[in-house]
């Protein structure tokens, strides 16, 4: 049973208690944001980065979010401190709100969620000697905001654990988009590239962008130039820098974690 707070609409409840109405639009259209993150010896890092995306996301989607910046960091680390966790996830939501048509965006207002919960950071065997990728043609709605609908991502779950794939990569008429909870980066000649748009810009991919040291460039790139790559690596909050060895059956590069890779994934730790 988890017994740590949750905040729901203005009030710190116990998680068992939290509940949400049957009308909200997040149940009934999927229409919600959210945002996730860890929290490291009670301290969440990259806060601000996150607090961001997360306000983006609501402007995307026209939902009202009626607390400011300030007063979101304020609840989460008030959630952080009143569960006590050292270290712990946080998820974040934002949903359409009760509608009485079960489908306009509610006139009384959002309901803002923030879950609070223990959580490990366990490294995966693919970040020793790579991962693997499986590839589909999918293009995410509105792929700037971070929103709920994770239909493909989990629809293929067990095609994951059946070829023990990282990730699902996502492709729209051939063009590299991004994978199903991470982004994607490929070097080649000592270049590292990352799609420049139809992408959820990550808080680890920001910090890649602005590494001294590194020639990375945003910009579109179909499939093909991925495959011949020399190194492919994926990151995201919870995988870090994670490098990809295998795409559906290419082997990238000469299947070994690269030397860029390993290099950006020291940065990114120190």
């Amino acid at each position: 049973m988890n017994n740590n707070y949750t905040f729901i609409n203005g009030v710190f409840v116990p998680f068992e208690q939290s509940f949400l109405s049957v009308s909200d639009l997040s149940i009934q259209r999927g229409y919600a944001i959210f945002d996730f993150f860890l929290v490291k010896e009670g301290i969440a890092p990259f806060l601000s980065d996150h607090l961001d995306r997360f306000i983006r996301s609501a402007a995307l989607l026209s939902l009202d979010l009626p607390y400011s910046k300030a007063e979101l960091a304020k609840i989460v680390k008030g959630l952080i401190a009143k569960n006590g966790l050292r270290n712990s996830s946080v998820k974040m939501l934002l949903t359409g709100g009760i509608a009485k048509d079960d489908f306009t965006l509610s006139p009384t207002g959002t309901t803002l969620i923030v879950i609070n919960k223990p959580f490990e950071l366990i490294l995966p065997d693919w970040w020793k000697n790579g991962g693997s990728l499986i590839s589909c043609n999918y293009q995410r709605e509105i792929p700037e905001a971070k929103t709920i609908n994770y239909l493909r991502s989990v629809r293929w779950s067990q095609r994951l654990l059946e070829t023990k794939a990282a990730e699902i990569l996502y492709l729209d008429r051939n063009w590299v988009r991004e994978c199903s909870r991470s982004n994607i980066f490929y070097v080649k000649d000592q270049i590292v590239y990352t799609p420049k748009s139809m992408i959820l810009a990550g808080v680890t991919r920001k910090r890649i962008l602005q590494l001294p040291g590194f020639t990375v460039e945003q910009r579109n790139f179909k499939m093909k130039e991925l495959l011949e790559a020399d190194e492919v690596f994926i990151t995201s909050t919870t995988k870090g820098v994670l490098p990809i060895v295998k795409i559906d059956s290419t082997v990238i590069g000469d299947g070994r974690i690269g030397m860029i890779t390993k290099a950006i994934r020291e940065a990114i730790q120190s």
